[in-house]
């Protein structure tokens, strides 16, 4: 996803990495400066919003 996009991210919102629809997680955090999510696998991660390239919104968020 874009910058712009990441920045409208919402905690809960649910997001998968390349469009997987086993490797997802969910947003725990949003600033000016990033976002971070938890994964599915138990992992935490911070993103920037310029480096979410490789992460989308999950599709069970766009029924």
């Amino acid at each position: 996803m874009t910058p712009e996009q990441s920045k409208k991210l919402k905690v809960g919102q649910r997001v998968a990495w390349q469009a997987s629809a086993t490797d997802q997680g969910t947003v725990t955090a949003s600033d000016w400066s990033g976002v971070r999510i938890e994964w599915d696998n138990g992992k935490n991660q911070f993103f920037h919003h310029n480096n979410m390239n490789e992460v989308e919104v999950s599709r069970d968020n766009l029924q």
